[in-house]
C-alpha cells in the first residue's frame, strides 16, 4: 500500500511539474494580422487531426483566438494554412516541440501568440509580446499559379 502511495504522489509530481509526462494541459493559441494596411486580406485555416476550426478571413490588426487541452503524451497538433495575395504558407502551429521550445508550459500561462508579418511568421509565448519576444518561425512562399 505504502508503495501505490508513493507512486501517486510521483505521478501527480510529475503531471504537475514537467512536460513529458503531463496528460492534460490547457492552451491559449492567437493568430494576429500584423500585415501593411491596404493589402488583400489574411486568410487562415486552421485545423487538427480531430477538429476543423475553419477558414478565417482577418483585417489588419484582427486576431484569431482558440484554446484547447493538449491529449495524452503530447499528440495535439494543430495545423495552419495561411493565404495573403499571392503569396501562402502551411505549417504546424502547434505541436509538443512548439510548446516546449516556444509557446510556455506554465501552470498558468501556456500560449502560442503568432504573428503575420510581410515578411513571415513570428512566434511568442504570452499575449501581447513586445517586438523583441517574437521570434521568427516562417517565411512566405509564393502562390502556385
Amino acid at each position: 500500500m505504502k508503495n501505490l502511495f508513493v507512486a501517486v504522489v510521483l505521478l501527480f509530481y510529475f503531471t504537475q511539474n514537467t512536460h513529458v509526462f503531463a496528460f492534460l494541459v490547457h492552451y491559449d493559441a492567437y493568430i494576429v494580422n500584423s500585415l501593411p494596411s491596404n493589402n488583400p486580406k489574411l486568410t487562415i485555416h486552421i485545423f487538427s487531426g480531430d477538429d476543423d476550426l475553419g477558414f478565417h478571413d482577418l483585417l489588419v490588426n484582427q486576431q484569431f483566438h482558440w484554446d484547447f487541452t493538449s491529449a495524452a503524451f503530447d499528440r495535439t497538433k494543430f495545423y495552419g494554412s495561411f493565404q495573403w495575395g499571392q503569396k501562402n504558407r502551411g505549417f504546424a502551429v502547434y505541436d509538443w516541440k512548439l510548446a516546449n521550445d516556444h509557446c510556455g508550459f506554465q501552470a498558468q500561462n501556456n500560449v502560442c501568440w503568432w504573428v503575420v508579418k510581410e515578411d513571415g511568421f513570428y512566434l511568442a509565448n504570452k499575449t501581447n509580446p513586445s517586438p523583441k519576444e517574437l521570434v521568427y518561425m516562417n517565411w512566405w512562399l509564393p502562390h502556385d499559379t
